[in-house]
């Protein structure tokens, strides 16, 4: 069997960079807290709670004195706030890309715009992009939610880093007839654009795709997404355990693309186990 390896698929700056931080807390100290999972991978999380990285999803329950992580999808205000009345130190790995979407959608607000925020609302990421606007930002999944708005005269847009270009583009063709002003900020991460561009090229010129990433993990479903609707037959696993062999039934070839937040072992896995179906070219 035939395997290629999508380009930019894995880790991302923002993710490699988290877990370099947490590697070296963890080596500095016995027990540091992630205020929620650092990132969105069950094996990586796994892995260094080994390590002694302790998961809180509370900022309240955080022992005072104590070390914690702000996880690389960032915070809002308020967890900071908290850090500091509690005396914990906190070592920041929010990405810098995300803390740009954050200055952005403030500055939109104090601009006066009504600002809109492109994202999933159950997401940590577009949380604190709100939380950084005082909760004067709305998050909106796709031009529909759009019917239910009042919206101001003076519209403007951010993005949660793992959208993509395509979805803002949508939301902009469906707000410009609606107000008189707007401001588009493209704030989709350039990586992200990247690694779903190489993907869906892959897709369209493979009989089956693989996709490995959390199934938490908001970038890789939004892979996975791109991948199917090319209308190749797209399995989304998390490890190469998941993999089926009858989903490769007559199959020569197989494309495989990978989350931010993968790790490379993870790929490594997926790659070996295709590989031991007839041979690895």
């Amino acid at each position: 069997m035939n395997i290629i390896l999508a380009e930019n698929a894995g880790f991302c700056f923002g993710v490699r960079r988290a877990l370099e931080m947490a590697e070296a807390a963890t080596r500095d100290h016995d027990r540091v807290y992630s205020l929620g999972p650092l990132i969105h991978n069950p094996q990586a999380v796994a892995r260094l709670a080994e390590q002694g990285l302790v998961v809180c999803e509370d900022p309240q329950e955080l022992p005072p004195g104590s070390v914690a992580m702000i996880r690389a999808h960032g915070a809002g205000p308020a967890t900071y706030e908290l850090a500091a009345a509690r005396q914990v130190t906190l070592l920041d790995a929010t990405c810098p890309f995300v803390r740009r979407v954050h200055e952005k959608a403030a500055e939109f607000v104090r601009q006066g715009y009504q600002v809109l925020v492109l994202g999933d609302p159950n997401h940590p990421e577009a949380q604190g992009i709100v939380a950084h606007t005082g909760g004067q930002a709305t998050i909106v999944q796709a031009p529909e939610d759009l019917e239910t708005l009042q919206l101001a005269p003076r519209v403007a847009v951010v993005s949660q880093t793992t959208q993509t270009y395509e979805a803002l583009q949508a939301l902009e063709a469906a707000l410009r007839p609606r107000v008189q002003e707007l401001e588009v900020a493209n704030t989709v991460c350039d990586a992200t654009t990247k690694r779903q561009a190489a993907s869906l090229e892959l897709a369209q010129r493979v009989p089956a795709m693989v996709v490995v990433g959390g199934y938490h993990s908001a970038n890789t479903r939004r892979l996975a997404e791109i991948c199917a609707r090319t209308g190749t037959p797209t399995y989304h696993v998390e490890t190469a355990a998941e993999l089926q062999a009858e989903w490769f039934t007559e199959v020569e070839t197989v494309g495989v693309t990978a989350g931010a937040s993968t790790p490379e072992d993870a790929i490594a896995e997926v790659i070996a186990w295709l590989g031991e179906r007839r041979g690895h070219e």
